[in-house]
């Protein structure tokens, strides 16, 4: 069974999914794509994380450092 949470930061949205004990975070603009390493597509994707607390943080970092935009 798997567990959703949804975090709102500056223009974008974290949606957090845990599995089987970890956590995935995804960051998407509503209405836009995103541009990452080269790539532009609907969102980006969190390596799998130990905790919700670390998924959310990898995302907010790679929003505040633009390796997202």
């Amino acid at each position: 069974m798997s567990a959703e949470t949804r975090t709102e930061y500056l223009e974008y949205i974290i949606t957090t999914t845990e599995e089987a004990g970890r956590f995935t975070s995804r960051v998407t603009r509503e209405g836009a794509m995103i541009e990452h390493d080269g790539h532009v597509s609907e969102g980006w994707r969190t390596a799998s994380c130990a905790s919700l607390d670390r998924a959310v943080h990898v995302a907010k970092t790679a929003i505040d450092t633009d390796r997202i935009r």
